[in-house]
């Protein structure tokens, strides 16, 4: 069902890539608590009563699962901001962390890099808000595949926060779960379960009420463990984080779908077809009513589902979900992207099992192309990154 950790990943994918890798990165991904920036960003207390607002109502709808309405405050309180810097880092550091958990790295990492470029600059703002940032920016780049660039920052990260983070364990956590994602996506395993282990003590230190990041953590050594195939240690961890997700945000929120997503992953490698079934329906019906369906981690809910019903027999409704998570991945993330390669390749074999070989016959040349141009080609980005 996954390639590897990029696909329990999509618990927190690479701009929807995938569970444990594509369920794992968004699990990661898009726990990302507010918390984790506003503690440290310098509250302006200038009178500036529609900035105050609108930054409180994109909040109270971020919690509610309302991304698109968050998104509407965050924007208009970017634009109200006073001129004091503080205020609009702040706005900055909503909106950019919003962005990142709705899988739009690219907007995400413009929004964080020029908060980065204002804390660098201007020594009038508040030096700890840095490595909190730079961690937000890696941990963007691990999603991405950038794997370079992701060690890098995540390594200044922990070098700043440690000189001035001694007294933020929740951030610190951060920072060393960050960490652990990336040593995870590289095959790292036993490096992995340490940084998450560091990161759960340093967590569960800074108190209870810290659930997202807690289930957060925990989902992440799921994950260790899932790769493992250690199935009686994943398990609960992973009922655990939707417990920790549900507690705070409600069951329809969409961090809920990412532990859904990696749950239903975790019993399809099992075998457990109807109970694998279950959990990415909800966590479809979550990402269609939080996302829209043109987004990358709708579209990887909508081919897990898929895979499952393919399993199962349902044929005509396996089709129409893999032919809608392709179309979502072409319009959102390009034609030519190892995303759709590999949503190309897994249609296939459900065009085969129901013979239709000249269709699958075509799907698996052209994931093949895309797969040999990948491997002859860098990006912009992946050169910057050596």
């Amino acid at each position: 069902m996954f390639e590897s950790v990029a696909e329990w990943i999509n618990l927190g994918g690479a701009r929807g890539r995938g569970v444990f890798k594509n369920s794992y990165r968004n699990a990661v991904c898009f726990l990302f608590s507010p918390l984790l920036i506003l503690f440290l960003v310098q509250v302006s207390f200038a009178e500036n009563v529609a900035f105050q607002n609108l930054l409180k109502s994109g909040q109270g709808a971020r919690l509610a699962g309302n991304y698109r309405q968050a998104e509407i405050d965050f924007r208009r309180a970017l634009d109200e901001a006073s001129e004091t810097d503080a205020d609009t880092l702040r706005a900055l550091a909503e909106l950019g962390s919003l962005l990142l958990n709705a899988g739009r790295l690219d907007e995400a990492e413009s929004v964080f890099n020029r908060a980065i470029g204002m804390v660098r600059v201007n020594r009038a703002l508040n030096p700890r808000q840095l490595p909190v940032l730079l961690g937000m920016l890696g941990h963007l780049y691990q999603q991405s595949g950038r794997f370079n660039a992701s060690e890098k920052t995540l390594k200044e990260a922990l070098q700043l926060g440690k000189k001035l983070l001694a007294d933020a364990p929740l951030y610190l956590g951060q920072l060393h779960n960050d960490m652990g994602v990336l040593y995870l996506d590289s095959g790292k395993r036993d490096q992995a379960e340490k940084e998450f282990k560091t990161a759960l003590t340093l967590v569960e230190k800074a108190g209870p009420e810290n659930v997202s990041q807690l289930a957060q953590i925990v989902a992440n050594l799921a994950g260790v463990h899932f790769f493992q195939r250690k199935w009686n240690q994943a398990e609960p961890e992973l009922l655990r984080s939707l417990r920790l997700v549900e507690s705070r945000g409600g069951p329809e929120h969409p961090d809920a779908a990412l532990m859904l997503n990696n749950l239903g992953v975790l019993y399809f490698e099992q075998g457990k077809l109807a109970e694998a079934e279950a959990m990415h329906r909800r966590a479809l019906s979550i990402r269609r009513k939080a996302f829209g369906t043109e987004n990358p981690y709708t579209a990887i809910s909508a081919a897990q589902l898929a895979e499952v019903l393919a399993k199962t027999g349902e044929n005509d409704e396996a089709g129409n979900l893999f032919a809608e998570a392709l179309r979502t991945q072409e319009r959102t993330l390009g034609p030519e992207v190892p995303e759709v390669a590999l949503t190309l390749e897994k249609f296939a074999g459900f065009l085969r099992q129901t013979n239709n070989n000249v269709l699958a016959g075509e799907m698996e040349h052209r994931a093949g192309a895309i797969r040999l141009e990948r491997s002859h080609t860098v990006s912009v980005k992946e050169i910057q990154d050596r």
